[in-house]
C-alpha cells in the first residue's frame, strides 16, 4: 500500500482505539512499562525560570548576563552541599579520603547497573510490544506471553538501539557544534549579537539536521522486529522507507502526538492522577496505529484486508 494510504493518522487513532477494547490488560500493562522504561516526552516546566536566574532580565526584553559572579556561586554552593551529603552517607569530606573514593565508585557503579538494566529490560519489552500490536491487528487478540516473549531479539534491539543513540548524538554534535560554537563566544564575550547569531544558527541548521536523521531513523524499530532484520538491515531499511517520504512521516506523527498531548490534558483535569490512566491508553492507541501503518506499507492492501483489526475498525480507509 501506498505511503499515503498506508501511513492515514486519522484511520491509526480509529484501529488503535479497536485495538484497546480488543486487548486491553496486555496493551495497558505494556504501555504503561514503555513510558517507565523509555519515557513518553520532556518536561519544560524550569525553562521559564531559567531565564529570570543569574541576572537575567527575559521579561523586559533585556539582557544583563552576570555569568562570572553569578556560576562561581553555584558551582562554590554545589561543592558544599555534595560535600555535605556525602560527609552524611561515609563520615567525611575529604575528598582524599580512601573510604570517601571507594563510596563513590561503588555508588557509580551501582547507578550504571540501574541505568544499564533499565535500558535491556526497556529493549526485551519492546520486542514483545510491537509483536503484541501485529497479534491484536491480525488476529485480533493478544496476550502476556506476547508482549514478555522478546527474549529472542533483545541482543538485536539492544545493539539498534545503542547504533540509534550513536547515530542521534553524532548529528546533534555536527549539527549544533557551529550555532553553539557561536553562541559560547557571544556568552564569554558577553556580545547579544553574537548570541542572537548563535541561537539562529542552531535553530535553522541544527533542528533541520536532527529531524530528517530522526525521520530517517523513525521506522528502525518494526523493520526489526516484524521483517527480522539485523541492526544494520534496519537500519538501512528505515533510511530507504523514509526516502521521499519525511514530511509525510512528520505529518503522521504530528498529528498521533497530538492525541497524546490531548490524553494527557484530560488526565491531568480528571484531578491529575487520571495520567495514570489516559496517559498508557494514548501511548497504546498510537503504537498500535504506527505498527499498522507501517504493516500496511509493507505487506500490502490485500493481505490488509485479512487482518482483524481491519475488520472491526471499518475497513482500510
Amino acid at each position: 500500500m501506498e505511503m499515503r494510504h498506508a501511513f492515514d493518522p486519522g484511520r491509526a487513532v480509529r484501529h488503535g482505539w479497536e485495538a484497546m477494547k480488543l486487548a486491553p490488560a496486555p496493551l495497558f500493562v505494556g504501555a504503561l512499562i514503555m513510558n517507565f522504561t523509555q519515557g513518553g516526552g520532556g518536561s519544560f516546566n524550569n525553562v521559564g525560570n531559567f531565564g529570570d536566574q543569574g541576572g537575567n532580565d527575559w521579561d523586559n526584553g533585556g539582557y544583563d548576563y552576570d555569568w562570572g559572579s553569578d556560576w562561581d556561586y553555584r558551582i562554590d554552593s554545589a561543592l558544599s552541599a555534595s560535600s555535605g551529603m556525602l560527609q552524611n552517607f561515609t563520615g567525611s569530606s575529604d575528598f582524599d579520603d580512601p573510604a570517601l573514593i571507594v563510596g563513590m565508585l561503588i555508588g557509580a557503579v551501582c547507578f550504571f547497573i540501574i541505568i544499564v538494566a533499565f535500558f535491556v529490560g526497556g529493549c526485551w519489552v519492546k520486542v514483545g510490544w510491537i509483536r503484541l500490536h501485529e497479534q491484536v491487528i491480525t488476529d485480533g487478540a493478544g496476550t502476556f506471553g506476547t508482549l514478555f516473549g522478546g527474549k529472542d531479539r533483545i541482543i538485536d534491539m539492544v545493539l539498534f538501539s545503542l547504533l540509534k543513540f550513536c547515530i542521534v548524538m553524532a548529528t546533534m554534535l555536527v549539527a549544533f557544534f557551529p550555532g553553539g560554537l557561536v553562541l559560547g563566544v557571544g556568552i564569554g564575550l558577553e556580545e547579544e549579537a553574537l548570541m542572537l547569531i548563535g541561537g539562529l544558527l542552531m535553530f535553522f541548521i541544527g533542528l533541520p539536521v536532527m529531524w530528517y536523521v530522526g525521520y530517517g531513523l523513525y521506522l528502525g524499530d518494526h523493520a526489526l522486529v516484524l521483517e527480522g532484520r539485523s541492526p544494520m538491515d534496519a537500519l538501512d531499511r528505515t533510511w530507504t522507507l523514509a526516502k521521499g517520504n519525511r514530511l509525510r512521516l512528520f505529518l503522521f506523527n504530528f498529528v498521533l502526538q497530538l492525541v497524546a498531548v490531548c490524553a494527557t490534558l484530560v488526565g491531568l483535569c480528571l484531578c491529575i492522577v487520571g495520567v495514570i490512566a489516559t496517559a498508557p491508553t494514548a501511548r497504546a492507541v498510537i503504537d498500535v496505529g504506527l505498527t499498522e501503518s507501517f504493516l500496511m506499507h509493507t505487506r500490502g492492501e490485500e493481505q490488509a484486508k485479512t487482518w482483524k483489526l481491519v475488520e472491526i475498525g471499518g475497513g482500510l480507509y
